[in-house]
């Protein structure tokens, strides 16, 4: 799926961030939550910022 490996930390960060914003409504997730997650993800996985828009592109 992806040829990088991730930052371990900023892996489990991603998780607890997910995990805190489902934890705090589950039946309203705040987008700016989710986006701070996002953010870490590609950090993490050392993918650029347009990498989401590059994939729905292709789809």
């Amino acid at each position: 799926m992806l040829d990088s490996v991730p930052d371990p930390t900023l892996a489990a960060e991603i998780c607890c961030q997910l995990i805190n914003a489902y934890l705090s409504d589950p039946e309203h997730v705040d987008r700016d939550d989710v986006q701070k997650a996002l953010d870490t993800a590609l950090k993490a996985f050392d993918l650029p910022p347009t990498c989401i828009e590059e994939a729905n592109q292709r789809t």
